[in-house]
């Protein structure tokens, strides 16, 4: 029995290797079909799963291979041809009716359903599919694919699908062979039966959001994926086949599923780089290209998290991370680049639905752009502190908070996206350092502050374009300070931190804070450039919106710059070896200099001692090849810094060179350099000096100084010696202290002309020729003859030049006739007797042409009145009488009643009601008030263009109408300064529309007692706006002055203001025209008729001063005859007994 069972057993072993080494014959040992006969004989329906059936489907799956994937075309079109005769002859294909039409396979699919034999029905599945993919791409198996699809979408099959799609998810090939199905029924012509698999979504969309996070193992080789894909893999083909395929509304409504989405991006790093090629390219292609797709839905499929997991593949760290032998180039990109491309493509493009385009920060967070526009606040400066608890409304919320996910200190490619992102919005910039609470930027020299320091520094050059200020619908509101302001300079650059890098022992970090500093200097120019722009276009009231907006950002930016303490402490630490950061830092603070000129100005930064170590080592050869490049840009941005700065020490001579000062270093290095130096920064240096050192003032000083340089241009014959320079540098120093002494000198040389010579044109010369006379016999003791014959020579060349730039010849002969007389050296003297005429042109030769120096004969403003002929040319002018009186009907109070708003102001009705405050009677001061009110109120419901500026002016002269005592009157400046002020409103061209609106933002109230002085001081001493009406606005002003003197009170406040001091000086400027002098005379004028003669005589000297201006030829002609009569009234009116105690009796003669 044992001996049987065991032979029983043996037998049954034997037995059940014996099938399975006929079932894996059945799988090798593949039937070749050759007819079409063969192959509907092979899968014929029988109700049979065992062996032969499986062998008759993987013979199937064979011969379809070959068509599908076959490398012989031969062979694929002889099987084409079997296969499309076997289902030629399928029952009742031919009738149309989709219902009539059967297929073996299809029953065979059914049947193995039914017996549950679940590899089977796989395999069944498979064949299904590959059925369709082999047949997909030929016409004439069209209308037989279609109806397959129709027969296997059929209501009673779709269960058959629910059964595999509802299978476990350790089932991975059941499940997949489903859905490689239903892709291939969705892909089949074109995407004709799509429409009937999204109708059966609730089946053929089961369970997609589950199988898109089933992955396969990662230990699976890339090589494998195709050839046994995961259940991912397969779901996410699937789904992008009816996203490529399916109508919008199918694709709609499927992108509306968010589950879905987001698995589809859920851990996208864990994938293999085909697939993640795949995803990334199908939602590019088939979504975001998509026109049809509403922008609202592609915006919801982009949240922060998705777009966060994209940006996990800038890490990828995959070693199959390329992917070789696809179809596309693209493929051989790697992920880290194919997931910027595609991140920088969906953030930064505003029909990707992600980036909302619009930039401004005042219009709505929803994207309309009806609501009217907000005017932002500018009264506080920009906070620098993170306020993350109350963050900002902005409109591209997504964007922001994916940005802060971002790590743009540790890879180049999240900091160009993240840069790219803030060009495309700029409100983000603010809102991502006031919210990243990460970001830290104290110095440590490590590759983490490295990054950060590139962040910043790409963040701030970060181009600035006008269309970025200003919107589409919204250009009259300038925008959001703070959101500019964070362009600029980050909020982590603030002034502690970035002191603290200056004062670092690095290089490196030193260098990269001072150049960040300097590019936000530079985009700082670029935005107030782009802002002024937009302003000058603006019309009136929102004109001053963009100029407060200006105005804010200068304060901001000047409070967020560290202290320039720590700048000019960073520039003198620098070594010798250091040049790139010197000159990084001097130009730095050049930048300071030119853009925040207050802010430098506070700071004691001596440029002259910097500037006198570069010239000397310039002169003594210090600057290399390798390093003069450098040096020359260091001398530049100095030089720079020197035009700008007001305390320039240019006639001391240093320790080091105590042969030349700062000038003459300066003038010695314009004639010799060449090289990499720029000539024309050291010219615009020595004019810097010249104008002031107030020397070469007898003419426009940038000629002269042109004919001293031309002077001294070496030549073939001649070049200048060091004595020359020591001499000049000498004269020039003299000539700076003693500037009033050598102008006299020049002007009594000639008086001496013009006494005897009967030519009666006008004469100019140089101060500098008087210094040269009175220092020569100094040089003749000092000087060796061969240096003394260099200087002479040079005299003789600066005359020439000046004779043929139109010099008088008596008074350049009158000059080289002093000196030959002075001179002991016999060669020197006969060279003075060789030019006998000053025509030494002819043995002057220079290699700059004539046309370099304008020779049109140069302005003698300050010497004209000793032209007789100019003085007959002059117009008669005539003094002004006395002031008008008060007049006792006061018309003005009602006059303004009979006109409209805008006939009221232009043609002075409300100045008149303005100036009755003026009056001595307290009764009409309080009816002039109550009239202003009135006027305030119609002016305020009235449709007139500027009642906002007039509605300022009349409630602060209202205010400074009550704030008088009750005794109390207006000064007339005031007054007047009041009803001047209607007509500058009522023009915004006026040239001092800019200045009135800025008094009038000052406060409330007005202090009269000082109005003459604030306006004296804005005219004379401040910038005009216009930098060609620097005269019209004191010709504005002396008018006002005039018509505001009235009485005795007003003298009195004229002279506690100086404003008289100033008018006295202010005669003598050699370019103030003669209207501008004739107002000044008429002032004076009615100062003798309102008391302020013994003031004019006693406390400013008029005697003295009419014969100063009248001998020096500043006043001539009629304007001459002025003054005498002037001084004549004033002493007919003054208190005679205080001018005699005064004077001590001397101006007794003057009464008669």
């Amino acid at each position: 029995m044992a001996k049987r069972l065991a032979e029983s057993g043996i037998t049954g072993s034997q037995s059940k290797r014996q099938r399975v080494t006929d079932d894996r014959s059945s799988k090798t040992n593949v039937e070749e079909i050759s007819s079409a006969k063969q192959l509907q004989t092979l899968l014929a329906f029988n109700q049979d799963a065992g062996p032969d059936t499986k062998r008759s489907i993987h013979t199937f799956k064979v011969f379809l291979e070959s068509i599908a994937y076959g490398q012989d075309a031969s062979l694929q079109a002889s099987r084409r041809e079997m296969l499309h005769e076997y289902l030629k002859v399928q029952p009742k294909l031919q009738t149309g009716v989709e219902s009539s039409f059967d297929l073996d396979l299809v029953k065979t699919w059914d049947f193995t359903s039914q017996l549950k034999n679940e590899a089977l029905f796989t395999a069944v599945t498979g064949v299904l599919a590959l059925l369709l993919k082999s047949i997909s791409h030929h016409i004439e198996f069209r209308e037989y694919g279609k109806s397959i699809c129709h027969l296997l979408l059929d209501s009673g099959r779709l269960s058959l699908f629910e059964k595999g799609l509802s299978a476990q998810k350790s089932k991975d090939q059941l499940i997949c062979s489903c859905l490689r199905l239903l892709t291939e029924i969705v892909s089949f012509d074109g995407g004709s039966s799509a429409k009937r698999v999204y109708r059966a979504r609730d089946t053929t969309f089961k369970r997609l959001d589950t199988f898109l996070n089933l992955r396969q193992d990662t230990s699976i080789a890339v090589s494998s994926l195709r050839r046994k894909p995961s259940i991912r893999n397969t779901a996410l083909r699937y789904l992008f086949a009816n996203l490529r395929l399916q109508d919008h509304g199918a694709k709609i409504e499927v992108l509306g599923n968010g589950r879905i989405l987001r698995s589809v991006f859920q851990n996208i790093k864990d994938d293999p780089p085909l697939i993640i090629y795949e995803i990334l390219n199908a939602i590019r292609n088939d979504i975001l290209k998509d026109e049809k797709i509403p922008r609202r839905i592609k915006c919801r499929l982009f949240t922060d998290q998705v777009l966060g997991s994209i940006a996990t593949l800038y890490g990828y760290l995959n070693g199959n991370d390329s992917v070789q032998g696809e179809e596309s180039s693209q493929e051989r990109k790697s992920i880290p680049d194919l997931a910027h491309a595609f991140l920088f493509s969906v953030c930064t493009t505003p029909e990707y639905g992600i980036l909302i385009g619009d930039n401004r920060q005042h219009r709505g967070a929803d994207g309309e752009g009806d609501e009217a526009p907000t005017v932002p606040n500018w009264e506080g400066p920009v906070t620098s502190e993170r306020q993350p608890t109350k963050p900002k409304s902005i409109r591209n919320r997504v964007l922001a908070s994916f940005l802060q996910t971002l790590r743009p200190y540790a890879d180049d490619k999240q900091r160009d996206l993240i840069s790219s992102i803030f060009q495309a919005a700029p409100e983000l910039v603010s809102d991502f350092f006031r919210m990243k609470k990460s970001f830290s930027f104290d110095p440590k020299l490590t590759a983490t502050w490295a990054g950060y320091a590139a962040f910043l520094m790409s963040t701030i050059n970060l181009p600035v374009e006008q269309r970025a200020l200003v919107s589409e619908n919204h250009s009259l509101v300038p925008p959001s300070v703070s959101d500019i302001i964070e362009s600029i300079l980050p909020l982590p650059l603030t002034p502690k931190v970035v002191s603290r890098c200056l004062s670092q022992n690095h290089v490196l970090i030193r260098f990269f804070a001072i150049k960040i500093l300097g590019a936000a200097f530079e985009k700082f120019a670029r935005v107030l450039e782009n802002l002024r722009a937009v302003q000058t276009t603006a019309d009136e009231y929102h004109s001053e919106l963009w100029c407060s907006a200006m105005s804010s950002l200068v304060g901001n930016f000047s409070q967020r710059c560290p202290d320039m303490s720590s700048v000019i402490t960073a520039f003198r630490s620098c070594t010798a070896e250091e040049n790139v950061l010197q000159e990084a830092s001097a130009r730095l603070l050049s930048l300071y200099y030119h853009h925040l000129p207050q802010t430098a100005l506070e700071q004691k930064f001596d440029v002259s001692f910097a500037l006198a170590s570069e010239f000397d080592d310039m002169l003594s050869g210090a600057h290399t090849q390798e390093n003069g490049g450098l040096k020359a840009l260091v001398v530049e941005h100095l030089i720079s810094i020197a035009r700008c700065s007001p305390d320039m020490r240019w006639w001391q001579r240093s320790e080091e060179n105590e042969q030349l000062s700062l000038f003459g270093s300066a003038l010695r290095l314009c004639a010799t350099l060449g090289g990499d130096y720029p000539r024309h920064s050291f010219e615009a240096l020595l004019q810097s000096a010249v104008t002031e050192g107030l020397s070469l003032q007898s003419g426009p000083e940038n000629q002269l100084l042109a004919m001293l340089l031309r002077s001294i241009v070496k030549t073939q014959e001649w070049h200048p010696s060091d004595a020359l320079f020591s001499f000049l540098d000498g004269c020039f120093s003299r000539l700076s202290k003693k500037a009033v002494k050598y102008y006299q000198e020049l002007l009594q040389q000639i008086a001496f002309i013009h006494q005897h010579t009967e030519n009666s044109s006008a004469y100019w010369g140089s101060e500098l020729l008087m210094v040269v006379i009175e220092q020569w016999p100094f040089v003749q003791g000092a000087a060796t003859p061969l240096d003394l014959e260099n200087i002479s020579r040079w005299l003789l060349r600066f005359l020439t030049v000046l004779k043929h730039n139109g010099g008088d010849d008596g008074l350049l002969g009158r000059v080289r006739d002093q000196v030959k007389s002075i001179t002991a050296n016999e060669k020197c003297s006969n060279l003075f007797s060789e030019s006998a005429e000053i025509s030494l042109g002819n043995s002057y030769s220079s290699e700059r042409t004539q046309a370099e120096i304008p020779s049109s004969p140069l302005p003698t403003a300050r010497v004209t009145g000793i032209a007789k002929k100019q003085d007959a040319e002059m117009v008669a002018w005539r003094p002004p009488g006395p002031p008008a009186v008060e007049d006792e009907d006061h018309p003005g109070l009602g006059k303004w009643k009979q006109l409209d708003i805008e006939e009221a102001v232009v043609e002075g009705a409300i100045g008149d009601l303005m100036l009755c405050l003026c009056s001595k009677y307290g009764q009409i001061r309080k009816q002039a008030l109550m009239e202003l009110r009135i006027w305030m109120r119609k002016l305020q419901t009235s449709q007139y263009s500027e009642r906002e500026a007039l509605h300022l002016l009349t409630g602060e002269v209202l205010e400074t109408g009550n704030s008088l005592k009750a005794d109390e009157a207006l000064p007339y400046f005031a007054g007047e300064a009041a009803a001047e002020f209607c007509l500058v409103l009522s023009d915004p061209l006026h040239g001092l529309y800019s200045k009135v609106n800025k008094f009038l933002n000052k406060a409330p109230t007005w202090n009269s007692k000082q109005m003459a002085s604030y306006w004296v001081d804005q005219v004379l001493m401040h910038l005009p706006t216009n930098d060609e009406a620097h005269y019209k606005e004191v010709g504005w002003l002396l008018e006002l002055l005039i018509r505001g003197l009235r009485t005795d009170a007003d003298m009195e406040l004229y002279r506690r203001c100086h404003i008289l001091e100033r008018l006295l000086s202010l005669i003598a400027s050699a370019r103030l025209q003669a209207p501008q002098q004739e107002r000044i005379l008429a002032l004076l004028f009615r100062c003798s008729y309102v008391g302020g003669s013994t003031t004019l005589i006693t406390r400013y000297s008029l005697l003295g001063w009419a014969q100063c201006i009248t001998a020096s030829g500043v006043v001539s002609g009629s304007r001459a005859v002025a003054v005498q009569r002037l001084v004549q009234d004033c002493v007919s009116r003054c208190e005679k007994k205080r001018v005699d105690d005064w004077s001590g009796g001397r101006i007794v003669d003057q009464r008669a």
